[in-house]
């Protein structure tokens, strides 16, 4: 290539552009275009700049067919077309605007290397990283790190499935919560007034023991059933059923529980469809959904909490005889069914 000559008023454009740039990649482009100009050698260039003979070439040509300073102003690529496809920013935006648990990815958040292969997938593009943090930018997206938030409601789509399940029911229908609760001879400990800097202590036999309690409350009227069973198995779940079918007999009956094992074990469910029971799973791990874990906890603090019995069968009596004694309303209003904000009737 000839030595490139430069006019008074194509110099200053040039230094004005070095001057005024906030783009690495468009200064050292137009310094190398100057210095080229002023005599210094395309080697010296290139090893200056930290970059190939070949690139300068290519830079000083491209200013050299416009004279146009601005033509340095992007040049990453060469002249191949922008990857960059109206079709392909839309796929980046759309995306962005999901999680990725979406799409199915094992991650909630959004990487470089995830939109890789996201892009790869649904636009057939697998623009490269530094592509993509540009694109990024100028949608206005940083790396940060996320925090943990409390999703408000994680279960809200099988509660509406629940709540659409139970309104659908037809007349003579009985709808019940059903659970069972541990009552051990260690008392549960509760908080109460002490001296200050002494120990509150609570004497235990040493010898602990333990029943399991089941019990229903109707939603409707608040009636309530009990059972009490050395442990928690299929044949004591079984055990219940027949003291709710006899109770209930000549009516339909729906039964809201959780999914443990004793429940769900293929004879309980078996001995259900017989007795005419529909069972209705809970969700998982949320207790709080449960009428009758309400009503263990209010039974538990008036009967068992910081109290020492002599034996397991005097404490299950009184738990069971105080909650039996509690009338309909009081039952309902302790497990939380009367409030405005139960989940059943929002």
């Amino acid at each position: 290539m000839s030595e490139l000559h430069l006019t008074a008023s194509q110099r200053r454009r040039l230094e004005q552009q070095l001057r005024s740039t906030r783009d690495a990649g468009f200064f050292r482009r137009t310094l190398a275009v100057l210095e080229a100009a002023g005599g210094r050698s395309i080697a010296e260039i290139a090893r200056l700049l930290r970059t190939s003979r070949v690139s300068v070439y290519h830079w000083i040509d491209c200013y050299d067919r416009t004279r146009d300073p601005t033509c340095l102003a992007d040049h990453r690529g060469g002249n191949r077309p922008s990857l960059w496809t109206e079709e392909l920013q839309a796929v980046l935006r759309s995306s962005l605007g999901q999680r990725p648990d979406h799409f199915g990815y094992r991650a909630v958040e959004w990487t470089v290397a995830l939109l890789q292969e996201h892009l790869a997938r649904w636009a057939g593009e697998s623009p490269a990283a530094t592509s993509i943090r540009r694109q990024l930018h100028a949608l206005g997206y940083v790396w940060k790190r996320p925090r943990y938030v409390l999703d408000p409601d994680p279960e809200r789509e099988k509660k509406r499935r629940i709540r659409r399940e139970i309104r659908r029911l037809p007349p003579r229908w009985v709808k019940l919560f059903e659970d069972e609760t541990d009552l051990r001879l260690f008392p549960p400990l509760r908080s109460a007034w002490g001296l200050r800097g002494q120990r509150l202590e609570v004497p235990i036999s040493g010898f602990n023991a333990r029943r399991v309690v089941f019990g229903t409350i109707n939603i409707d009227t608040g009636h309530r059933l009990f059972l009490a069973r050395p442990r928690q198995r299929g044949e004591d779940f079984r055990a219940f059923l027949q003291i709710i079918r006899r109770h209930y007999r000549g009516w339909h009956v729906a039964l809201l529980l959780d999914e443990d094992p004793s429940h769900t074990a293929g004879g309980s469910q078996d001995l259900a469809v017989e007795m005419g029971i529909k069972l209705i799973w809970l969700p998982k791990r949320c207790p709080e959904l449960n009428g009758m874990d309400h009503l263990w906890g209010h039974g538990k603090d008036h009967v068992s909490a910081n109290r020492q019995y002599s034996e397991i069968d005097q404490e299950v009596e009184r738990f069971i005889h105080y909650l039996k004694g509690l009338s309909n309303r009081d039952a309902l209003c302790q497990a939380g069914i009367l409030s405005e904000e139960f989940w059943l009737r929002v």
